[in-house]
């Protein structure tokens, strides 16, 4: 198994096609954390993401044979956007028990990929926990189009280029966004240390 997780993806994909099973346990390794923790992030559900997360492999499984190589991450997040979103627009409004700030699986969160959270001169003096929990509450505060982008470049480990193709926008417009997040960011996180 060591040997097969050195592959590129697509060589994994390949491997899979011609029934080698391991191929894709190996995916399912390098991308688990990464869908699964933005998933909990867009959903607010530890169960409802779980529930998501199996759906977005057996599509994967499924429509493997279809992918033409070249950039799987881009095609796994564009099935794991597209998944969400269609259970987002059947969902009825529902009671969400789980925290939106609970962290993500193996004690990871969104907050852990922020580079620098010492760059915010308000989280000084916080404890780590507190530095993440503030971190948490104001990227929920973000507008869906701005925390779609912080979440897709932060959790799903995309570059400004794969979330421009993903969502469909012009480069500029993507990089505009997240400069927007980062700005709102800091204003909220200052907003709320006064």
């Amino acid at each position: 198994m060591q040997q097969i997780v050195q592959h590129s993806d697509d060589d994994l994909v390949r491997a899979f096609i011609a029934g080698e099973t391991a191929a894709m346990e190996a995916l399912f390794d390098r991308y688990r954390k990464a869908v699964f923790g933005w998933l909990v992030r867009h959903t607010e559900s530890r169960s409802e993401a779980e529930d998501l997360y199996q759906d977005v492999w057996l599509r994967v499984i499924r429509g493997v044979e279809a992918y033409t190589p070249g950039n799987f991450k881009a095609w796994l997040w564009r099935i794991v956007r597209n998944h969400a979103a269609d259970n987002a627009r059947r969902k009825r409004p529902a009671l969400i028990l789980d925290s939106p700030g609970e962290a993500v699986e193996d004690g990871d969160s969104l907050i852990d990929a922020i580079p620098d959270p010492d760059a915010v001169h308000v989280l000084d003096g916080l404890d780590v926990a507190e530095r993440r929990a503030r971190l948490s509450a104001a990227v929920e505060r973000l507008s869906p189009p701005l925390k779609e982008v912080v979440l897709l470049r932060i959790q799903a480990e995309l570059d400004f280029r794969e979330i421009a193709e993903l969502l469909n926008r012009p480069l500029g417009t993507v990089l505009a966004r997240m400069h927007s997040a980062v700005a709102r960011l800091k204003a909220i996180i200052a907003q709320e240390g006064d």
